[in-house]
Parts: structure tokens; sequence; C-alpha cells
């Protein structure tokens, strides 16, 4: 009888260890397993995001006598001398904006705001699409022309 007793001890022990290794796993899954991914990676993201998609933005030739965005900012805050086909190089700086947007940021289900200015002057360029308090990753882009320095900001939105 008394050897009985002493493996119900044992067996008792092992459910409760057993028990204690469980409840211990199911703090680790839900502390390490299921916890929300960094920020830290996430502000990454945009922030590389919105510094690129400025930098290929930039670059980009149009069909406006082979100018790059950037050439046509740069004739848009100033003189406004090249003018392609029925356009002045403002609205064909902006049409090309809103396309490359509409196909990048937008298909991607990504909130921005994009921004062209000379500071104390009305925007030359401007797209927003951002939730009013969202948390932003900008990257602003100088750009000399004759008339002061035209930035362009590009806010990735969360």
């Amino acid at each position: 009888m008394r050897k009985n007793k002493k493996s119900q001890a044992e067996i008792v022990g092992l459910v409760i260890i057993v028990l204690l290794i469980t409840i211990g796993l199911l703090f680790v899954v839900k502390f390490v397993v299921l916890r929300e991914p960094s920020d830290v990676k996430k502000t990454f993201v945009h922030s590389e995001l919105a510094s690129n998609m400025v930098k290929v933005l930039l670059e980009t030739t149009t069909t406006c006598k082979e100018s790059s965005v950037k050439d046509l900012f740069q004739d848009c805050a100033a003189f406004k001398r090249i003018n392609c086909e029925e356009l002045d190089s403002c609205e064909m700086v902006n049409d090309t904006i809103g396309k490359i947007l509409i196909n990048s940021l937008d298909k991607w289900n990504k909130q921005y705001e994009f921004r062209a200015y000379i500071p104390g002057n009305d925007p030359i360029s401007a797209y927003d699409n951002c939730a009013p308090k969202a948390d932003r990753e900008s990257v602003t882009y100088p750009i000399p022309t004759e008339w002061g320095t035209l930035f362009i900001q590009l806010d990735i939105c969360s």
C-alpha cells in the first residue's frame, strides 16, 4: 500500500512539472512570438522609401524636351521658359508628379504628403492623402534656383 501512495505522489509531481512548463511556454508565445513588430524597422522602411522615391522622382526624364523633373522644377520656380507642347513647365511637372505618385505610392496603399515650395511663396506642387495626426517619416531635398532654394519634401505617413 505504501509503494502505491509513493507512485501516486510521483505522478502528481510530474503533472505539476508539466503544467508549469506548459504555462511557461504560453508566456513565451504570448510575449515573444505574438508581439508587435518593432517600430524601428517601420520607421527605417518609411524613411528609405521617402528618400529613394524623391531621388528617383527628380531624375525621371519627361517627354518634355527630354527634361528631367528636377529641370522642370527649376524652370517652374524661376522663369517658365520651357514649353511642353500645350503645357508650361509647372503644368508638366505637376502632371508628371501626379502620375508617378498615383502609379507607385497610391498603388502600394501608402499615405503620403508631397510638396515642392520656395519658403515664403505658394507651393509649386502639393499632394496630400495623410491622416491629420499620422506619424510621418520625412525627407527634404533642396534644389537651387535663380529665385532661391526650392525644397522638395515627401512625407510617408503611418
